[in-house]
């Protein structure tokens, strides 16, 4: 499968977004830090201001994106994990990196 972030067609995302809730500081944590281990990290380091109020800070070691994906990065229905729906019974990782941080960019 191409691990390149690409748009998902639409029926796909609200399928997939009618699951994706942040719903406190401790699953917001938990979203971050299994983007680290899908990108391969060995080494995580989490960092909260605030308590997490202010800002959370999440640096690894893993392979991370690829530059010319920032710019889809945090839009909704994108992700590198899946190419359609049906793909979501084969994922071997925690989550879908471009969902989590869509969902965590919406909060305030």
């Amino acid at each position: 499968m191409d691990k390149r972030i690409n748009k998902l067609e639409k029926d796909d995302q609200l399928h997939l977004q009618s699951g994706q809730v942040i719903v406190s500081l401790a699953t917001a944590v938990k979203e971050l830090l299994e983007n680290a281990l899908d990108a391969g990290a060995t080494i995580v380091d989490i960092k909260l201001t605030e308590y997490g109020a202010e800002a959370i800070e999440v640096s690894d070691n893993g392979h991370g994106i690829q530059e010319s994906d920032f710019e889809s990065l945090v839009l909704k229905g994108y992700t590198s994990k899946l190419q359609e729906f049906e793909d979501l019974a084969s994922v071997e990782s925690f989550g879908f990196r471009g969902e989590a941080l869509s969902a965590l960019c919406i909060l305030r």
